[in-house]
């Protein structure tokens, strides 16, 4: 039974070395949730795995027609690297919203996904 346990967690460590090695900020959480139903959102505020670069990370808001929502410059939060903030300049109409995002992480890799949610009337 222990040499099964031991056995177990080497298996585990050693599986756990490539991931640190080849680490890419993947999106954690967002705010509004994915897939969630929201009154009308003053930001987009995604967390990674690790610290990006908001110079080179960006966020852009659609609505089911297609059509951009202005959000203002993203930055990361202040002593948070790992949090990208986008502002939404104006209220958003009800509907169905699509974010995509693009992070670049302080190593240089780059990671890009997309999400909808739901603004409630």
């Amino acid at each position: 039974m222990r040499r099964t346990f031991m056995r177990i967690v080497a298996a585990s460590a050693l599986a756990l070395i490539p991931g640190a090695a080849f680490a890419h900020a993947q999106l954690e959480s967002a705010t509004p949730p994915v897939g969630g139903a929201v009154a009308s959102p003053s930001e987009i505020r995604l967390k990674f795995s690790e610290g990006v670069e908001p110079s080179f990370s960006s966020v852009t808001l659609t609505s089911a027609s297609g059509a951009p929502a202005q959000l203002g410059t993203a930055k990361t939060q202040a002593g948070d690297p790992t949090v990208l903030v986008a502002p939404v300049v104006k209220p958003l109409a009800p509907g169905v919203y699509t974010v995509r995002w693009r992070a670049v992480s302080v190593d240089t890799h780059h990671t890009q996904g997309d999400f909808d949610f739901t603004v409630k009337p």
